[in-house]
């Protein structure tokens, strides 16, 4: 049965709290079942498909769990709130979909590989209107259903500074009866957040679906100088109370910022206005 995006949302919702409250010994050791990946590269602009200038001291940035492409009007959903972003951050977002009426296209798209079925590759996608210079891709296998969530990497040149600007679009963990692998998902970025001294973005699903989860994002944040942006009125996606997507800046300060309600899928995208300080 075809469910629409609002209905599958609470599905989803009762699905976790039958998950809270049942056990099994050893479900974090299932994560060994799949390989944990990581893959960095440089990459030089190509032609005019990309600019190659640098990103500016100001920038829109739309951040959203887009539901594999599942529902009607995505494509309308995603083009509109892309006609005026510098950066896009996708979770959930589908290698082979058609995005040639949603996003430019002289952008550039860094994908990012998660979990694969049959012939549908899905991952997170981070849209630039600038090539990046360097992108890391990484996965983690998810404990309970061992399918690999996706995090990207990016560093792009910024006009008219020395320092550049770190990007990351992440996708957590979702099922786990413990903390083990969302931890691992998260300090895995350690030494990326500790060898970059300028500005940084990080962008996403985070689940945070419990205060547990919530607690090791915010020591994660606080310990790499990160603070969040905050959205009022807040219609960000909820289970157990507990918004799901997150948008963090370190030397950047927010403009303006807001959560649009959608029926594309059963999270509300981020728009996000910021300027570099």
């Amino acid at each position: 049965m075809n469910y629409p995006a609002s209905a599958r949302f609470q599905i989803k919702k009762i699905s976790l709290a039958i998950l809270a409250g049942v056990s099994f010994a050893g479900i974090e050791a299932r994560s060994n079942d799949i390989a944990d990946s990581e893959s960095c590269e440089s990459i030089e602009p190509m032609g005019n498909q990309v600019q190659a200038s640098a990103l500016g001291n100001e920038l829109e940035i739309i951040s959203w769990n887009i539901q594999k492409t599942s529902n009607l009007d995505w494509q309308s959903d995603l083009a509109s709130l892309t006609d005026s972003a510098n950066l896009v951050f996708i979770q959930e977002a589908v290698l082979e979909a058609d995005y040639s009426a949603s996003i430019p296209a002289d952008t550039h798209r860094e994908f990012a590989p998660g979990y694969r079925r049959g012939e549908m590759q899905t991952g997170v996608m981070t849209v630039s209107e600038s090539s990046p210079t360097v992108t890391c891709d990484l996965s983690i296998s998810e404990p309970w259903l061992r399918r690999p969530k996706a995090t990207s990497i990016s560093q792009y040149n910024l006009h008219e500074r020395d320092e550049n600007l770190l990007v990351i679009n992440l996708h957590a963990v979702n099922f786990a009866f413990g903390t083990k692998s969302y931890h691992k998902q998260l300090t895995a970025l350690d030494e990326y957040l500790e060898a970059h001294s300028g500005p940084v973005i990080f962008a996403g699903d985070l689940n945070t679906w419990s205060k547990r989860r919530l607690n090791l994002v915010d020591d994660f944040m606080t310990r790499h100088g990160l603070t969040p942006v905050t959205f009022e009125p807040d219609y960000r996606s909820k289970v157990f109370g507990k918004a799901l997507d997150h948008i963090y800046i370190r030397g950047m300060e927010t403009q303006f910022a807001e959560t649009i309600k959608v029926d594309s899928s059963d999270h509300n995208p981020l728009r996000v206005r910021l300027r570099l300080l």
